[in-house]
C-alpha cells in the first residue's frame, strides 16, 4: 500500500489470463490523494428521486429508469457524494443538454428515435424534467457542472480543462449508465491516464427482457470496468475510507 495520506481502500479488478481459466478477481490496495481525486457524478438527472416530485408526463424510457435507479440514488450515490464532499474532493457532475448543434439530421437524435422512442428535439426543450434534478441530489455549492450531449463526458465539453486545473489524477466515479454514458466516460478517463474506481454498487445499465431476471447486462459492464477500464469498490468502503482519510 501506498504510505502517503488519502483514501485508503481496496479496488477490485479481474485476470482474464490465461484464456480458457482466468485467473479471475484479485484486489489492489489503493491510497487515492485528497488533492488529486475527484468525485464523479454521470447523469444522475431526473425529478422523481424525491418522494414528492416525479416526471409526469415524461416518456416511459424516463420515468421507468427513475423509478428503478431511485434506491441507489438515494441509499448509495447520495451517501458516497457526501463522504466525498467531507473529505475535500471536488464534486463533478456530468448532466445531459440539448446542444445547439442537435437538429433533424443528427443521426444520435434519429437513433434515440429508433431506439428509445424519444426525439430529443422535443423531449429535452428547457424547461423540462427529465433532464432536471432532485433536490436528493442536485450539485451544491461548490460542486461542478459540465453539459455533455452525446455519451462521452469528454466528448466536446470542458470536463478535461477542469480536471487539470483541479489536479485531478484519479477519479472515483456513480452514475447512469454502465455502459453507456458512465462507461464510455470512464474508459475516454483511462484513455487519458486517469486511474478510476467505480463504486459498483452506484451504477446500473438498462437491462433487456431476456438480462433482466439476473441484471446480467449490468453485470457485465461492471466487469468490463474490471477487466479494461480500472477498479470497482462498494459505496460502504469509500465511505469508511473518506471518513478515515488524513487520519
Amino acid at each position: 500500500m501506498e504510505t502517503s495520506g488519502g483514501i485508503r481502500l481496496t479496488g477490485r479488478y479481474y485476470r482474464q489470463y490465461p484464456p480458457g481459466r482466468p485467473l479471475g478477481y484479485a484486489e489492489d490496495e489503493l491510497c487515492l490523494g485528497l488533492d488529486d481525486t475527484a468525485f464523479l457524478i454521470v447523469d444522475v438527472y431526473g425529478l422523481g428521486y424525491d418522494s414528492d416530485r416525479d416526471l409526469g408526463e415524461a416518456p416511459e424510457f424516463y420515468r421507468t429508469a427513475v423509478e428503478r435507479n431511485r434506491e441507489i440514488v438515494v441509499n448509495y450515490i447520495r451517501p458516497a457524494k457526501d463522504a466525498a464532499r467531507a473529505a475535500g474532493l471536488p464534486v463533478v457532475y456530468l448532466n445531459n443538454y440539448l446542444a445547439p448543434s442537435t437538429n433533424e439530421g443528427t443521426e444520435w437524435r434519429n437513433m434515440s428515435i429508433r431506439t428509445c422512442g424519444v426525439d430529443v428535439l422535443e423531449s429535452w426543450k428547457e424547461p423540462n424534467d427529465i433532464l432536471a434534478f432532485s433536490k436528493v441530489i442536485a450539485p451544491e455549492e461548490g460542486d461542478y457542472l459540465i453539459q455533455k450531449q452525446m455519451y462521452s463526458g469528454f466528448f466536446e465539453t470542458h470536463l478535461e480543462s477542469l480536471l487539470k486545473s483541479l489536479g485531478v489524477r484519479n477519479l472515483v466515479a456513480v452514475g447512469f449508465d454502465t455502459r453507456i454514458c458512465l462507461g464510455t466516460t470512464v474508459t475516454d478517463a483511462m484513455y487519458r491516464n486517469y486511474r478510476v474506481v467505480v463504486l459498483r454498487d452506484c451504477c446500473r445499465t438498462n437491462e433487456y427482457p431476456e438480462t433482466e431476471a439476473e441484471g446480467w447486462a449490468n453485470w457485465l459492464g461492471i466487469r468490463f470496468f474490471e477487466c479494461n477500464v480500472g477498479y470497482t469498490c462498494t459505496s460502504e468502503a469509500f465511505v469508511t475510507a473518506c471518513s478515515e482519510a488524513g487520519t
